[in-house]
């Protein structure tokens, strides 16, 4: 096991597991009157869209796009908006159980269906902010 994870590490092929992990994204903020909108929602720590090549494969070019496998968990989080709400324009990746409203702490994690396998573009509401626009790629 040791000699084959040594391999996979000295050639590269370890990145090609990367879109195999959950995703942890933060969102950024900005300061507005009164509280912070959403300017941007970046991956934390391994980018599961990175391919071996430096690109972002289906997400290259877009803005705010995060990569995810079926079963995964995708996790949002912001240290200064404490309250937000995510939906679907059309249809759901997530389990039905999974609530779409930010906890306390500014987070919101939910688990992508088995059987997810497009592309998703939702929104983001923060009260007093413009509805934010990202996008959610299953492969």
């Amino acid at each position: 096991m040791k000699t084959l994870l040594m391999f996979m590490i000295l050639t590269g092929s370890y990145s090609l597991f990367a879109a195999d992990k959950d995703q942890v994204l933060q969102i950024e903020a900005t300061p507005v009157a009164g509280g912070y909108c959403i300017v941007g929602i970046e991956p934390v720590g391994e980018d599961n869209c990175k391919e071996n090549n430096g690109q972002r494969g289906q997400c290259e070019g877009i803005a705010n796009c995060v990569c995810i496998k079926p079963d995964k968990h995708i996790e949002w989080q912001s240290a200064d908006i404490k309250d937000y709400q995510i939906y679907f324009y059309e249809d759901s990746p997530f389990k039905p159980n999974c609530n779409l409203e930010s906890n306390t702490e500014g987070k919101l994690k939910c688990r992508i269906k088995n059987d997810a396998v497009q592309h998703y573009d939702y929104g983001v509401k923060v009260a007093g902010c413009e509805d934010f626009d990202p996008r959610i790629i299953i492969k």
